[in-house]
């Protein structure tokens, strides 16, 4: 006897918390949000709003046809989808700006979140209730043979409530959404049941069937570099015609005085003279070297401790004697060099080099910066002018016309201005078809190298804009770096297998 007592409150409780999600979450943002405040869901709220209906009826079974294994699995993969539905709907407006977002709120958080809060007490909640669950052969007892069980008139009125609630929720769906192939609003407008002022629409359809990803339009293949070539993954076509470039003229023409095949068994992406040596990288290796371009010191950074660096694309200096390294994806080490390291401290950041390098310690570390307009891109150069910092980004898969400039605080990396540089383009055009794989400072200006068109972009980077435009030659086809000496310009060029040093005027 106190075994079936024990399974009646069991089937009690679930037949509560199905009413309760059905009456609260569910009731309450079709009546009182719905019809009495006019809010109007989009798919993923009605989505979302679906999955709780689903699970309360799931319930319901269960208090009407007894404990089968095949309602627990159902409500636990509807609850996974209903969270992987709010977590997308919530992850599409995490990042905004204190009370910006979607729909109404409640406590100060909108319903797109309170959607996350439900399913999760759904999990908890079914947790909780089936660790105390009674012996499955009592649920077999208090069945008695029968093919289902009698409600009671308490758990009937929940059935009856919850239906009318449901009902309501196919009508509002109906009035705001329409019949397939209608799918309902990204952006819906205020609830009405004024006809002229009802939308029905098929948008939401559109390009959910082309380039299926997990990743949206995050989706972005790895960048260009000097030792990994990406051209057919960007869908970029590189070519050597300054001629072709999105400027409208050319200003000035560059011309080869020397070049010099280094003797260098590594492709390098990036080179700068800093502090009277030239400092070089490939892929997550780091070489400060003489002039004559042999080897003093490196040492090769562990990609993945703490914040996962991306292959590095800039090297600066950083606070007098330290340096800074950044990788594509904007993570950054500000890092220093010590003969007497401790290899023990420093071996978290370098798989090799940790006794003669530095990425622990005062003002060293790792870093992400975050930025706005080039969120979804990488970047492939870097300069400084001893108080800010500058990435420019690049063209991917998703996007070949964006090109912004994003400048930050040298002191505390924190995001100080992004820009898209004024300049006299080509009708049509972008910078954005530039490819811009280095960049340097020097007299206030921005020199930004494009490996594309061999153009390089000169930024004034107080006005936001071009100030003039250079082209160097051909022969160079695959232009990685750009670095002053002495006040000459130096181009760094990775092809036919050789680190080629081309000197210019």
């Amino acid at each position: 006897m106190k075994e079936l007592c024990k399974v009646k409150n069991f089937y009690f409780l679930l037949s509560l918390a199905a009413f309760l999600i059905i009456l609260l979450p569910v009731g309450i943002a079709n009546i009182v949000f719905g019809y009495m405040m006019g809010d109007s869901p989009c798919y993923l709220c009605w989505g979302q709003r679906e999955a709780m209906i689903f699970i309360g009826v799931v319930a319901f079974f269960i208090v009407r046809y007894g404990f089968k294994g095949k309602y627990i699995a159902a409500l636990l993969l509807i609850s996974a989808v209903g969270l992987y539905q709010s977590f997308l709907h919530y992850g599409a407006h995490a990042h905004r700006d204190l009370d910006q977002g979607f729909s109404l709120q409640v406590f100060g958080i909108h319903t797109y979140f309170w959607a996350e809060v439900v399913f999760w007490f759904v999990i908890i909640f079914l947790g909780i209730l089936f660790l105390l669950v009674p012996k499955f052969s009592d649920f077999d007892k208090e069945m008695n043979g029968k093919k289902y069980r009698d409600f009671s008139k308490t758990g009937f009125i929940f059935v009856i409530i919850s239906s009318i609630i449901v009902a309501s929720n196919a009508f509002q769906a109906f009035v705001s959404t329409g019949v397939p192939p209608y799918i309902g609003q990204g952006d819906p407008v205020r609830f009405s049941l004024n006809p002229k002022y009802v939308i029905w629409s098929t948008n939401g359809w559109k390009g959910n069937w082309q380039n299926i990803s997990f990743l949206g339009n995050r989706d972005v293949k790895a960048p260009d570099y000097a030792f990994a070539p990406a051209s057919e993954k960007l869908g970029i076509k590189f070519d050597n015609d300054s001629n072709n470039s999105p400027f409208a003229s050319i200003d000035q023409k560059l011309n080869i005085i020397s070049e010099k095949k280094l003797e260098f068994d590594k492709a390098i992406n990036t080179i700068a003279y800093i502090n009277n040596e030239f400092v070089a990288s490939s892929k997550w290796s780091v070489y400060f070297l003489n002039d004559d371009f042999s080897v003093k010191s490196d040492f090769e950074l562990d990609p993945y401790f703490s914040a996962t660096i991306d292959p590095i694309i800039g090297i600066i200096p950083y606070l007098q004697d330290k340096f800074m390294l950044m990788g594509s994806n904007k993570s950054y080490l500000r890092f220093a060099k010590n003969e007497n390291a401790d290899e023990v401290l420093q071996y978290a950041d370098f798989i090799k080099g940790a006794d003669k390098f530095e990425g622990q310690g005062d003002k060293l570390g790792r870093g992400r910066l975050d930025t706005v307009r080039a969120k979804l891109n990488h970047t492939a150069s870097m300069t400084s002018d001893d108080k800010y910092f500058y990435l420019a980004t690049v063209p991917n898969n998703k996007n070949a016309k964006k090109f912004v400039i994003s400048k930050f605080l040298l002191s505390d990396r924190v995001l100080s201005a992004e820009f898209t540089p004024k300049a006299n383009l080509k009708e049509g055009s972008t910078l954005g078809e530039l490819y811009i794989t280095s960049m340097t400072y020097k007299d206030g200006l921005i020199y930004a190298l494009s490996k594309n068109h061999n153009v390089i972009a000169v930024i004034d980077p107080n006005k936001e804009e071009v100030v003039k435009t250079i082209s160097y030659p051909d022969s160079i086809k695959n232009a990685r770096s750009i670095f002053f000496k002495d006040n000459v310009l130096h181009i760094m060029s990775y092809q036919d297998s050789q680190n080629i040093l081309y000197t210019l005027k």
